[in-house]
């Protein structure tokens, strides 16, 4: 176990953002609050100094013309500068309104249409281009370019750099705080966070001040330590994903979470390595992958290496089955292990920067099981937990070191959460941390929040040890295994406005990138394959027809380039088939039964993706395997 509860979530009831930027500026004035790495150099913040940034920015805003309420959006790649404009907005008494750095124009546009946004704060040169392209930008009062090295210019009169808006702008940091956190309420709204619907656009999740740290306090709740003990993390997701800002905003107001900011999120990998974070929070899909590198080191390595690495996972997988079993410490075989830690998987768990990481954590989206027990071979003491956005934090997580794979774990031991199960197995949630409805989406919003508690769209099943277990998700959303979530249905409509195609299903549950099955428009399809392809006869030969395949190719890509690019199809298959309910996939009127389809169409889906690397970590757990042989 990691330690003894911390006191409850509850706490948040009463207290802002602005009021706890003010303490840490007073009481912790010189430590770290957060590091950037700028050409080649960290460069360190401290608390002063950043509680004086956000007050400059903040003061600028109000010169602007932003009022209390006023919406600020902000688009750009992990920095500095994302944490600054966020807690600037926060503290002006404003909302922040993230957007993904990679949307496309027509999503950038709907966000600021949306949100009524008034001001808008871009990354760089991209992000700008992505914001004039739509018809609300000429309607911001400013759009600030946060990159300090931009120097390019706009054809639009309200586009200015963060160096000029903040001017000579000189304020008094701590009277600037002491005012705003006398006026703030912990029930004011902080942030919009804008998560993918079952259909249409994206809906904003309303999150106040309480529902921010009450949920960043759920990852204490589940760790400990990380109120007690200097943590460093790395931040890699958007910055407008939940995790990403309550890494960067809330936590270290709340934990000694200290965050690293790198070159660019593109340089992820080398910044990970520099950091060596001590706490790590990402969806599996990174864990995936880091572990293929690491096996492909050691495949790659000397004999004595793979001679080494053979001795210790057969070390290794009897002192983990010794630790899940329950029995009593054996301090030879604990003595082995760690040996094998020092000698042979430190040194592995050093090439990707893991090898100071003490407190893993997985969310977002399915973890194989054999690649959460792969990292706990190595030694990482790896644990899943269960969270949303509406919920900011999670309510569910695996507390109990090397915890089996399979489970999220039990509810969080906090008084101010509750946990419950519906006859249906659909789970419920109420707490400090819950978002208080959707931006603009009413029905949406009864839909989701019911007498103070929220509908997660999850089935699960309680185990007999307490801990809960996933087994469906009522509402479409596709959760990739890169921790992105989108919506199925908003892409398929997409798909289905090529008169070639008549349904589209997509896939990507807990995959790397998205898929889709395809059913060719019978009339229009067979009526255009059949002038110009003779081998085309029936329904089923559209599935073999090169010609229809460059069809369909085409009609996928119009469809791509109006979707962001997290959205866009990857690979795609023909079906040989009409869609019908006779074979079970479909309703009486035409409404898919995905999970019916996509036990149906598996073979033919399992053709749309890479396993090498599920393959190759498998083999790390086989009890004969050949990839730790020590043969070269």
């Amino acid at each position: 176990m990691t330690g003894p509860s911390p006191e409850s979530g509850a706490k948040y009831a009463d207290v802002t953002i602005p009021s706890l930027l003010l303490a840490r500026s007073a009481e912790r004035a010189a430590e770290v609050a957060f590091c950037q790495k700028r050409n080649g150099q960290w460069l360190r913040t401290n608390w002063r100094d950043y509680a004086s940034l956000v007050c400059r920015i903040s003061a600028a805003l109000k010169a602007a013309g932003l009022r209390r309420g006023d919406r600020v959006a902000i688009m750009g790649d992990v920095s500095q500068e994302w944490l600054l404009a966020d807690m600037a907005t926060i503290c002006s008494g404003a909302v922040t309104v993230g957007v993904y750095f990679t949307s496309s124009p027509e999503e950038v546009d709907y966000y600021l249409r949306d949100s009524g946004a008034r001001i808008g704060f871009v990354g760089g040169e991209g992000q700008l281009r992505a914001f004039l392209a739509g018809s609300r930008a000429a309607e911001l009062g400013k759009i600030v370019v946060m990159d300090p090295g931009w120097s390019g210019t706009s054809p639009a009169n309200n586009v200015t750099t963060l160096t000029d808006f903040i001017g000579g702008i000189s304020v008094d940091a701590a009277a600037a705080l002491t005012t705003e956190a006398a006026v703030a309420k912990a029930s004011d709204i902080a942030t919009i966070g804008y998560t993918s619907g079952t259909t249409g656009y994206p809906k904003g999740a309303i999150l106040s001040h309480t529902a921010l740290l009450a949920g960043a306090h759920t990852n204490i709740t589940f760790c400990p330590p990380l109120a007690t003990e200097p943590q460093r993390v790395a931040v890699h997701l958007p910055m407008s994903h939940t995790v990403a800002r309550a890494q960067a905003t809330t936590k270290p107001l709340i934990t000694r979470v200290v965050p690293h900011f790198g070159e660019t999120s593109a340089e992820f990998d080398a910044t990970i390595r520099e950091v060596k974070p001590t706490f790590y929070m990402a969806p599996p899909r990174f864990y995936q992958r880091n572990a293929a590198r690491i096996l492909s080191k050691v495949q790659s390595g000397s004999v004595r290496l793979r001679q080494n690495y053979k001795h210790a996972m057969r070390i290794a997988k009897t002192a983990l089955a010794h630790r899940q079993a329950g029995r009593e410490p054996n301090p030879f075989l604990e003595g082995l292990f760690e040996v094998c830690c020092e000698k042979v998987f430190r040194p592995l768990l050093a090439e990707v920067g893991f090898d100071q990481l003490t407190y893993p954590y997985t969310a977002s989206a399915p973890m194989p099981s054999e690649v959460m027990t792969l990292w706990q071979l190595w030694g990482l003491n790896l644990k899943e937990c269960y969270g949303q956005t509406e919920m900011v934090g999670g309510n569910l997580g695996q507390m109990a070191d090397w915890s089996k794979a399979g489970t999220v774990g039990i509810p969080v031991q906090d008084p101010a959460w509750e946990t419950r199960v519906l006859d249906d197995g659909e789970m419920i949630v109420r707490g400090p941390g819950l978002f208080t409805g959707y931006w603009n989406k009413p029905t949406e919003t009864q839909s989701a929040l019911k007498d103070g508690w929220l509908y997660t769209g999850d089935v699960v099943q309680v185990q007999p040890d307490g801990s809960f277990k996933l087994v469906d998700r009522k509402k479409e959303i596709i959760n990739t295994s890169g921790g992105k979530s989108v919506s199925p249905t908003q892409i398929e409509n997409e798909l289905r406005q090529s008169p070639y195609i008549s349904e589209a299903a997509v896939i990507g549950e807990g995959k790397k990138y998205l898929t889709a099955l395809i059913e060719v428009d019978a009339t229009a399809g067979m009526d255009w394959a059949r002038s110009r392809d003779d081998r085309v006869k029936e329904y089923k030969d559209l599935a073999t027809s090169e010609i229809v395949t460059r069809l369909i190719e085409g009609e996928v890509a119009k469809a791509n380039m109006r979707l962001a690019r997290v959205e866009q199809i990857k690979s795609f298959r023909i079906l040989p088939e009409e869609l019908s309910p006779d074979t079970g996939v479909m309703t009486p009127t035409r409404k898919k039964r995905r999970k019916p389809l996509m036990e149906r169409y598996k073979t033919l889906i399992d053709t749309l993706y890479d396993d090498s690397e599920e393959q190759l970590i498998k083999e790390q757990l086989s009890p004969a395997s050949k990839s730790q042989g020590a043969s070269p």
